[in-house]
């Protein structure tokens, strides 16, 4: 049975708001195999302290075979910084072990020819490889799928804007923001969207009470200067 749904019409609004509130600079995709060690890296992690660390990987390994092949002990002081980091010294050789035993090589580019649901399936059974490691590697690399991100910090403004219903889980974010968007929208538009609610949730949209005096948003936002403001993360964390 083939679903309709509709259109969010404060989404172009929110993305003009929050593009002149937080300019992101244009930076080059990343090659897709580079975007997903990044997006393993930065998981719970500062983006500046994952890009450090990222930049001293390649460093210390001169190709993603010799990632693939490192052991752990050796691994584990090059990360450095990063949350998790004994079990990422872990996941990303068996991470990279994976892709060559289902491709017979490193390399991603052939996703490039898969339907954004195929490429997101096939990503999520990698070791160490959640939704939203999955469609920001899609989105933010050449590959340049339209995959809406949704992460912990940026589900806080997504569900305060009611950009989906009341109780939606975190794994599901992301499509709401799918059926909701303009027709036109491509991934650079949903990156930016990404990107712009980031920095909400950072600079305004608190885990506590919301400066919501203060939101580019605050007008369109149902629960903006309300009790409901105060909507957690999660169901049921702080």
């Amino acid at each position: 049975m083939s679903l309709t749904f509709a259109r969010d019409k404060r989404l172009p609004d929110m993305l003009d708001r929050l593009s002149k509130a937080w300019p992101s600079p244009a930076r080059p995709n990343a090659e897709p195999l580079s975007q997903l060690v990044f997006m393993v890296l930065v998981g719970g992690t500062p983006t500046a302290v994952a890009l450090a660390v990222f930049q001293r990987l390649r460093q210390r390994f001169r190709n993603w075979g010799d990632l693939r092949d490192a052991d752990p002990d050796v691994l584990l002081p090059v990360l450095r910084g990063v949350e998790r980091a004994t079990d990422k010294a872990t996941t990303l050789p068996r991470m990279l072990q994976a892709i060559e035993t289902k491709r017979g090589e490193l390399d991603l580019g052939f996703l490039e020819q898969w339907n954004s649901d195929e490429a997101m399936t096939w990503l999520c059974a990698l070791p160490g490889v959640d939704a939203t490691i999955a469609a920001a590697t899609l989105s933010f690399s050449t590959l340049r799928k339209t995959v809406a991100t949704v992460d912990q910090e940026s589900a806080r403004p997504v569900r305060r804007l009611r950009l989906a219903p009341e109780g939606t889980p975190i794994s599901a974010l992301d499509r709401h923001i799918m059926e909701r968007m303009p027709a036109d929208w491509k991934a650079s538009e949903l990156n930016r969207l990404y990107q712009g609610l980031t920095k909400l949730a950072d600079k305004i949209c608190h885990r506590g009470k919301p400066d919501c005096k203060h939101c580019p948003l605050s007008d369109l936002c149902p629960t903006a200067a309300t009790r409901t403001a105060t909507i957690l993360t999660f169901p049921g964390s702080a």
